[in-house]
């Protein structure tokens, strides 16, 4: 049986007019929730990441920048020999500047700006290495050394983030549930419309799957129009989103972008909201049937 073949004309109904376009725009929804969720994700993940097993410690610049090194020289052998200090290492001047940049603009590769030295280490904290053992040991070389552990404020940012996920999720969550009672409503209403048809099938000997499965491909077309319509009003939003993304300033946030995983997951909702509707129409009629008989 062809998906336009059946024996009801529930595609002339009224009530199947502005479906398409509502499930259109709840399919769009849902779209951005998905890929909401997936960006916010890769940025928590990253900053997860990050704040894990790392540490920064800034060497202010003195007067004479061969003494600054010679500290700076000292301060890396000395953190080598720390236990629990895995790795060290002196980020170059060029991307301290960067880092910089986004909030002092042009002003951060001025010669005349006295820009700190930053050593990036990465620990293990099972070690119970603490940035004040750390600061303590170093001060006696440089008295007014900077020791930044990015757990303690990237921690409450990752779960901010995280917060957000779960709200992107409810989102989508709640976009079902208004999908769900729609097709719920249009069906019923269809019904009502059919019902001298429906009977007459009845009494004919067609089982109540039968004009079940004709309620059911009704909505697997509805759903499919309007997954597709809201689709493809996504991709230009998408687009736009990973061209923001892209174009946002270095040490803002860590790059995240919308790569081919989070294209699929949203194509993979098209087919989703088409299965809710037509299993959503199927369970309907089937339920209703019951009722009438």
């Amino acid at each position: 049986m062809s998906l336009r073949q059946t024996n009801l004309a529930l595609a002339k109904d009224d009530t199947n007019r502005f479906l398409p376009w509502l499930i259109a725009f709840m399919s769009l929804l849902a779209i951005l929730s998905v890929a909401g969720f997936l960006l916010l994700k890769q940025v928590s993940d990253l900053f997860e990441y990050n704040s894990n097993d790392t540490m920064t410690i800034q060497v202010p610049s003195g007067n004479s920048e061969k003494r600054t090194n010679k500290k700076v020289t000292q301060i890396i052998n000395i953190l080598r020999e720390t236990g629990g200090v895995i790795e060290v290492s002196l980020v170059p001047k060029v991307e301290v500047i960067q880092l910089l940049k986004p909030w002092l603009g042009s002003i951060s590769g001025s010669q005349t700006l006295p820009l700190p030295q930053i050593i990036d280490i990465q620990i293990d904290r099972g070690s119970g290495i603490t940035p004040e053992k750390i600061s303590n040991v170093l001060t006696i070389i440089v008295p007014d050394i900077t020791v930044d552990d990015h757990s303690i404020w990237l921690i409450g940012l990752v779960k901010t983030l995280q917060s957000a996920e779960l709200t992107a999720l409810f989102i989508l969550l709640l976009i079902i549930f208004v999908i769900i009672g729609t097709v719920i409503f249009t069906t019923r209403t269809g019904m009502g419309i059919h019902k001298q048809t429906i009977e007459v099938l009845h009494f004919v000997g067609a089982h109540d799957d039968f004009i079940a499965r004709q309620f059911a491909i009704r909505g697997l077309v509805v759903g499919l129009q309007g997954g597709l319509i809201g689709f493809f009003f996504a991709i230009p939003i998408l687009y736009l989103f990973d061209h923001l993304l892209q174009n946002l300033e270095e040490g803002l946030l860590p790059k995240a972008e919308v790569n081919i995983f989070v294209w699929l997951s949203v194509a993979l909702v098209v087919p989703m909201i088409s299965s809710i509707t037509m299993l959503t129409a199927r369970g309907t009629v089937l339920k209703s049937l019951k009722k009438m008989l």
